[in-house]
């Protein structure tokens, strides 16, 4: 048995199980279980076990590898619920961190127009013309002084 263990090798583990049901070996054959319990499929187990009414000797193993499994089970799930919760924050996170740019954006006074330039009217005027005579009113070199009466 601690060859077949230390062997590694599936298959001479599985055959050393069937060696000892021939031999009518029970007890061996429980033990062989354990021993090379990495090496030996469950669904084999079971089945060698039923087969030769050998049931009793086979649940203590079997009890073990439904234990191992079931843990291994759960820490998957609880990795996978654990990588769901990750990135369930990350996508709050980058809600909040929106929404915060968002509430920013709401307290900034809006962007109204520019107020319009004196002279150009209240609306959308054309601009002064360029070179030549200014318009009637003014004085050739910009705004009259304060007080004449041009």
């Amino acid at each position: 048995m601690e060859t077949a263990s230390q062997s590694g090798d599936r298959e001479l583990a599985e055959e050393l199980l069937v060696y000892f049901i021939e031999q009518g070996k029970k007890e061996c054959f429980a033990s062989c279980l354990f021993v090379c319990y990495d090496l030996i499929r469950a669904d084999v187990v079971l089945e060698l076990a039923w087969m030769n009414n050998m049931i009793d000797f086979a649940f203590p193993y079997l009890l073990q590898f439904v234990r191992e499994y079931t843990g291994k089970v759960d820490e998957l799930v609880k990795d996978k619920l654990e990588a769901q919760k990750e990135v369930k924050a990350k996508e709050q996170e980058e809600k909040e961190v929106i929404a915060q740019q968002n509430m920013y954006a709401q307290l900034l006074p809006l962007a109204l127009p520019a107020p319009p330039m004196p002279g150009m009217g209240g609306g959308f005027a054309p601009p002064p013309p360029m070179g030549g005579m200014p318009p009637m009113g003014m004085p050739p070199f910009g705004m009259p002084p304060m007080g004449s009466s041009y």
